[in-house]
């Protein structure tokens, strides 16, 4: 008579431990950070931003756009995620802005958008959802971007 009483409690431990390992999900978040950061490298090129928990290396984005990581050449770095999660990170000096999806302890490039030859003088960045909007404020060009790249202006006929 013992082994019913067995069976019972391996069918309640499978099953307590089956519903205990369904998933919990939400939907419908909206990664999106409504204000741009400029965050000032260190000597060695690691940017901080503790208001939204981000910590990363600028020099290997240097290093794609000057092909120099020796020392930092960048005053500040301008950061802004957008609502599908996905960060815009560009600076002075930059001809490109680097759209990274977040990965296990990393950042991974999604997409490298030119946006100009002559190098950003003074970018900045703002969020118009769906949409990133970066202005460099020294030639009052403004593109608007999103994670594919940047979006093309409907012409008006």
């Amino acid at each position: 008579m013992k082994y019913p009483r067995i069976s019972l409690f391996v069918f309640m431990a499978v099953l307590l431990f089956a519903s205990a390992c369904k998933t919990f999900e939400v939907k419908n978040v909206n990664y999106a950070q409504q204000v741009e950061s400029v965050l000032t490298p260190t000597d060695n090129g690691d940017v901080t931003d503790s208001r939204y928990g981000i910590a990363f290396n600028i020099l290997p984005f240097q290093y794609e756009e000057m092909k120099d990581s020796s020392s930092v050449l960048v005053d500040e770095v301008r950061l802004i995620r957008n609502q599908n999660g996905f960060y815009f990170i560009t600076a002075d000096g930059f001809n490109n802005v680097y759209v990274m999806e977040p990965i296990n302890s990393g950042l991974k490039l999604k997409e490298k958008i030119n946006v100009t030859e002559q190098g950003l003088v003074s970018p900045a960045f703002n969020l118009r959802s769906p949409f990133v909007q970066l202005i460099d404020t020294a030639t009052s060009e403004t593109f608007t971007l999103n994670e594919k790249g940047i979006k093309k202006e409907e012409s008006k006929s």
